[in-house]
């Protein structure tokens, strides 16, 4: 069947996936419950990934390091391999276009694919075409992956997620409503602990229970996700997969410490540091900003974040620090030490639409130097060249 009269999405979820390149960078990994995210000895920190065998001992994805030890006390604890995801995440990336030009990436382990137009070239098949996809990830790369097949981008990414791992789940085409009813409401995708809370208190356990009431009731009772949740119990929800959707809306990058941190210098390393990383990725997709936000979580997990709001669009980090270095500082005055560290830019324009104040800018100069820098990172690793700034870290 080729669906004649709809598109064919595809959305393939990697399986375990820090875990997993992890286990393909040293197989041996693979005979022991593994936890990615920080060593036994570290005092602070939470789960990054767990592998499979320590999921099915309980250990969970932002669990405490320290529970997680509890429950796989033989486990293999390991800090994350700074690069390593990202570049698994674009060797991915790459086996989806050799199979579909119409790829929207929605995260480092994530992607949905359009393959209506592929189809006749593999039998008119897309079980076959899934398999096809699957096998050679796992055979190139040596990590699994599972893929959600339907007539939209919901019901897809919610099929990927029910033959884990190294699995395919179909939605029946013109079955949507029926396939989803009978699963909880923590099924759907954006709906947190919260919001299911509130849905429960109506008696809205599975997703066919939403349509027990309209959307005057959402509207007047639950005031979120109301639209949005009458669609996805109808089985309805856009089959627009938007090619080379890298950036939308903002970048960001953070970073979790394994202890909680007060040094005001290693503060501001790390905050150029993730600064370059932004804009790194803003030069390669020839794009630039002129907000940047500056996130931080301190120890008691409390979240404060400041935002600032340039006249001219860049994409170099030497043009945003000051800005930035202003606005963590002003987070720092009350002392408090700080577990997690984020930066965000917004507000982009293309490179040709942006516009330069002065015509007397080096701004020429820096992006030609920092476009050298990203090509030897490229070739190399991205730390083989530091900034003084940079220095202190590891």
């Amino acid at each position: 069947m080729t669906g004649q009269n709809h598109k064919i999405i595809f959305h393939v979820d990697m399986d375990a996936f820090f875990a997993s390149c992890e286990e393909a960078l040293n197989p041996a990994l693979k005979l022991k419950p593994l936890v990615v995210g920080g060593t036994k000895e570290d005092k602070r920190g939470i789960v990054s990934c767990p592998n499979y065998l320590a999921r099915a001992k309980g250990v969970r994805t932002a669990m405490p390091l320290t529970r997680a030890l509890l429950l796989v006390p033989e486990g293999n604890f390991i800090r994350s391999t700074r690069g390593l995801y990202s570049d698994y995440s674009k060797r991915v990336r790459d086996i989806f276009y050799k199979y579909t030009p119409i790829v929207q990436p929605v995260s480092v382990d994530e992607a949905y694919l359009d393959v209506t137009g592929v189809l006749h070239l593999h039998n008119n098949d897309y079980q076959l075409l899934a398999d096809k996809l699957r096998n050679e990830i796992k055979n190139t790369l040596k990590i699994t992956c599972s893929v959600g097949i339907a007539v939209n981008k919901i019901c897809a990414k919610i099929a990927s997620k029910i033959n884990k791992p190294d699995g395919v789940t179909v939605v029946p085409f013109g079955k949507e409503r029926e396939f989803l009813s009978n699963m909880t409401i923590d099924k759907i995708p954006g709906v947190g602990k919260a919001a299911q809370l509130k849905l429960k208190k109506y008696g809205i356990e599975f997703i066919g229970d939403i349509l027990k009431f309209d959307q005057s009731f959402y509207d007047k009772e639950i005031k979120f996700h109301t639209s949005f949740l009458l669609n996805v119990a109808n089985g309805k929800g856009s089959d627009n997969v938007k090619e080379n959707d890298e950036i939308r809306k903002s970048l960001s990058k953070e970073n979790t410490f394994y202890e909680d941190i007060s040094d005001r210098e290693f503060l501001l390393s790390e905050l150029y540091y993730l600064m370059e990383k932004c804009c790194q990725k803003l030069r390669k997709v020839k794009l630039r900003s002129r907000s940047i936000t500056v996130k931080v979580k301190y120890f008691d997990f409390k979240v404060n974040q400041r935002s600032y709001t340039a006249a001219k669009y860049s994409n170099l980090e030497t043009d945003f620090y000051e800005d930035a270095t202003l606005l963590l500082d002003k987070m720092l005055k009350n002392k408090k030490k700080i577990r997690l560290l984020g930066v965000k830019f917004s507000e982009f324009v293309t490179g040709d639409e942006a516009v330069q104040e002065s015509i007397f800018d080096d701004y020429d100069k820096k992006e030609n130097l920092l476009n050298k820098l990203d090509t030897i990172r490229k070739k190399y690793d991205f730390d083989i060249v530091k900034f003084g700034r940079t220095i202190k870290l590891k």
